[in-house]
């Protein structure tokens, strides 16, 4: 009999493969992986040229999984799932102070990490596995920690309210004095409108918020606007901001540090402040008396704060 061993494809080129897939861009893969496209092309070029057959199909601004492909990512996202679960679960069984905090890849890269290298100053002795990914984790998944979009109860966890949104349209200095007409919601109208896209909107229990529904309460009707751009990730679409492509939506909670630096800014002052949108920090409860989650709930409801003074 053939060694299974020996059947087995590259298994970082899989690993890469499968974030690709998951997205559907080799861009996002390579944010979430924290390596370059290029990197990423390389990788599935491999496992290709291993299976000797395309796994996606590529075309001008996109790529699709092949039939081989579907059948490939289903497959891996399975199995790197039950690895992710039963890694989860040897370290926490050899670490006391080991901790899983569960958040979107948009909340992790553009809140948490920027403020990654203070709370590893304050707490060196905290040990924390950050896991990003689309939407709320499922309660199946047995996560330590996580923030969650809106709440569904559970008898295992307790939750905390930690800040409800609020969405504008940002762009860059740059692109607001090239289109100074922008600072007026009819000015709007006339430049590209960048959308964090219904068809992947991963928070079930809210409706999405495109620049349709943002602007009907101004009395606004987009039903002429044919400058609209879809993202299926929001660190995509504030990579086009940043491009000067046009003016997207954004949450405070994820653009605040860059309109601190000046690095965006607001062209009109309208705002929607989206009260009923709430995120949670949820934790199981067996663990919520100890003295790590403490400081994890601590920290994360410290540096919200401001968010919750916003929308008082």
């Amino acid at each position: 009999m053939k060694s299974t061993r020996l059947q087995l494809p590259p298994l970082n080129a899989v690993r890469t493969f499968e974030a690709a897939a998951r997205h559907r861009s080799f861009k996002a893969a390579a944010d979430e992986l924290c390596v370059t496209q290029a990197a990423v092309s390389r990788q599935v070029q491999a496992l290709e040229s291993w299976y000797g057959f395309k796994l996606f199909i590529r075309g001008n601004r996109s790529v699709e999984l092949s039939e081989e492909g579907q059948a490939l990512q289903q497959a891996a996202s399975f199995a790197l799932h039950h690895l992710a679960t039963a890694s989860r679960d040897l370290l926490r069984s050899h670490s006391q102070g080991y901790l899983s905090l569960v958040t979107t890849t948009a909340f992790a890269q553009l809140w948490f990490m920027p403020r990654f290298k203070a709370l590893n100053h304050q707490y060196p002795d905290l040990q924390l596995h950050l896991i990003s990914g689309e939407g709320n984790p499922s309660y199946r998944e047995g996560f330590d920690a996580a923030v969650m979009l809106g709440l569904e109860e559970h008898s295992q966890y307790v939750a905390e309210y930690l800040f409800s949104e609020e969405i504008f349209p940002v762009c860059t200095p740059g692109f607001l004095e090239q289109h100074p007409a922008i600072t007026t919601l009819d000015g709007l109208l006339n430049v590209p409108l960048l959308n964090l896209s219904a068809t992947h909107w991963k928070a079930p229990l809210w409706a999405p918020v495109d620049w349709s529904s943002w602007l009907a309460p101004f009395g606004i009707e987009m039903a002429s606007q044919r400058k609209e751009m879809n993202f299926s990730h929001f660190s995509m679409l504030l990579d086009a901001v940043h491009q000067e492509v046009g003016v997207g939506l954004a949450w405070r909670h994820l653009v605040q540090q860059q309109l601190d630096d000046g690095r965006l800014v607001r062209p009109v002052a309208e705002s929607y402040d989206a009260r009923e949108r709430k995120h949670y920090f949820v934790c199981r409860r067996e663990r919520a008396s100890s003295p790590e989650m403490q400081v994890l709930r601590s920290w994360i409801l410290e540096q919200t704060q401001p968010l919750r003074a916003t929308l008082k």
